[in-house]
């Protein structure tokens, strides 16, 4: 049989991938250390970033976002860098049709939030560049004041990616000039609240597939209630931009080892993510009733912060019981 490593190089091989080399960017732990280590092994400044694609005299700020400020990249994680700018009119014509096999652009002529994407690469480097409107932030953001406000996938990405990356650097104060601050916990509440909310939905429809004795699918929707409960949890501590990598945060992640030892409970509850496929009747409702507790544990955690305590107590999905019923 051959290995997982040789399948994989010989997929490689035939699909012409490019394997990008090994970096040590991913070691940055500050800004001002990335700056200067990117400096070194690019060539140019982070401003040059911003410069080869917004127009000279725009004002921006210029953040690093993704997996580094997360302390889950790797030596061959690309960059992501959001470029944040007054309007659409701050984009350089010129680089916007520069499409090669080292730079793609793509310009989001619908999209008020995200105007346009640079995927470039630069000493074996992909730097993926997002330009994202200071206006649609401020109105994202008032949002929150109003009942059940509605965010897209989209727009919690980029808001969290943004409150979650390091500022590299900006115009003269350009982000206090504009009153725009990523620190309030309103983004994070929400996909907290909206996570769990899915969570006790998920476990619901898999009691449903339990008693109609559909075992695969009972396990798929128990182990995935279990996965939106880790993503609400990790929401409540300002992480709402995980994507599909989160594991690593009780994983290989910066910190890591020293959550899971706060929390134990974090790493206890991996196995439910994995369920045995050929389970019976008898230990689908075993393994729901411990993905049940498991909800109930996460929730007492969430709910130590007050703020997102009253956030739970006003969630329609979530009142009147702490958790599904067991049924049979």
């Amino acid at each position: 049989m051959q290995s997982v490593t040789n399948i994989s190089e010989r997929i490689t091989s035939q699909c012409n991938l490019n394997v990008l080399p090994p970096h040590t960017l991913h070691q940055c732990r500050s800004a001002q250390i990335f700056c200067s280590q990117f400096e070194a092994q690019i060539g140019y400044s982070v401003q040059h970033v911003a410069d080869a694609i917004i127009a000279p005299e725009a004002e921006r700020a210029i953040f690093l976002a993704g997996s580094v400020p997360l302390g889950m990249a790797t030596n061959t994680s690309d960059l992501d860098f959001i470029v944040v700018v007054d309007s659409k009119k701050a984009l350089s014509n010129n680089e916007l049709s520069a499409n090669s096999n080292k730079h793609l652009a793509f310009s989001n002529v619908n999209d008020l939030l995200v105007a346009a994407e640079f995927v470039t690469l630069v000493n074996g480097i992909a730097l993926d560049v997002h330009v994202v409107v200071t206006s649609t932030i401020k109105q994202i953001y008032s949002r929150f004041n109003r009942p059940r406000p509605t965010l897209s996938d989209n727009e919690i990405k980029t808001l969290s990616r943004l409150s979650t990356g390091w500022l590299l650097w900006q115009s003269d104060d350009y982000l206090e000039r504009n009153a725009i601050t990523f620190s309030v916990p309103a983004l994070d509440v929400y996909c907290c609240t909206k996570s769990f909310a899915s969570a006790l939905v998920l476990l619901e429809s898999a009691l449903t597939a339990r008693d109609l004795a559909d075992v695969p699918l009972a396990l798929h929707l128990g182990s995935a209630s279990v996965e939106m409960t880790y993503l609400a949890y990790f929401s409540s501590e300002g992480y709402s931009c995980l994507g599909r990598k989160w594991l690593a945060q009780i994983g290989h992640a910066t910190g890591a080892a020293e959550r899971v030892s706060r929390q134990p409970l974090l790493k206890q509850g991996i196995h439910l993510l994995f369920p045995t496929a050929e389970s019976t009747a008898s230990d689908v409702t075993a393994y729901l009733q411990a993905v049940s507790e498991f909800l109930l544990s996460i929730r007492h955690l969430i709910e130590q912060k007050l703020y997102l305590r009253d956030a739970f107590s006003t969630c329609p999905q979530m009142t009147g019981s702490a958790s599904p019923s067991m049924g049979k």
